[in-house]
């Protein structure tokens, strides 16, 4: 199965990508799974996990990314919010305390708050990103996926899309069937395998023009419904 498991939404605050239409781009590029893994919340991965109950081809899996502070950490498979602010190991600890995975994005990306730019990479974690689209070709990549062999750590192709046209762009293959409990289970195994081609710079500098432009008008309707 394909999963692309790091996408923002409206609620990250840094992506004008609504909802429902990460739902449908997942859909027309052939994913079978997504995780809305949102800045500091899981508005937006509640309201995916919502809205696609009634899709038979798409799954969505809990997720959110926690600011802590000395960078990012994926909660892959939490289903509540994580207090940002605090220590890595502190961060990691919670997220298994609430049944999920401490996935590591862009590690070593100065300028994306990769965790492992600011502390030893020795840290206990489940998996990280070696395949990220906004670096597919660099330093952050390249020395995540040594890590990942060096470590024996699950590794993760991503979008960490924040416009609707990126979704899938990198992604995960997992080998495993389409539910979330078993995703889980074969990334604890190592049954990874990312793959995808890096997102346009022209798409992505266009992006963060047209949001700022808009930024006043990111927040839509989806949020009344899901805080009702």
């Amino acid at each position: 199965m394909k999963i692309d498991p790091h996408i923002h939404s409206i609620y990250s605050g840094d992506s004008n990508s609504q909802v429902k239409d990460i739902l449908k781009q997942a859909q027309k590029v052939g994913l079978n799974a997504i995780a809305i893994s949102d800045h500091n919340t899981v508005k937006g991965s509640k309201f995916a996990i919502k809205e696609s109950k009634n899709m038979d081809n798409l799954l969505v899996v809990p997720s959110i990314e926690i600011s802590t502070y000395s960078g990012h950490i994926l909660g892959f498979g939490v289903t509540e919010a994580i207090p940002k602010g605090k220590s890595a190991i502190e961060t990691v600890e919670r997220i298994r305390d609430l049944g999920g995975l401490a996935i590591i994005p862009h590690p070593y990306s100065y300028y994306r708050h990769g965790l492992f730019t600011k502390i030893d990479d020795n840290l206990s974690n489940d998996g990280v990103e070696t395949l990220n689209a906004r670096y597919i070709i660099g330093y952050s990549n390249s020395h995540a996926k040594e890590l990942s062999k060096n470590k024996n750590l699950a590794r993760f192709g991503s979008s960490d899309s924040h416009f609707i046209k990126s979704i899938g762009d990198c992604y995960t293959e997992i080998d495993c069937d389409c539910n979330v409990d078993d995703i889980l289970d074969a990334i604890q195994k190592k049954k990874t395998t990312p793959k995808g081609k890096k997102t346009s710079n022209f798409r992505v500098l266009g992006n963060v023009i047209k949001r700022k432009l808009k930024r006043s008008k990111t927040i839509p309707n989806e949020v009344s419904e899901i805080e009702q």
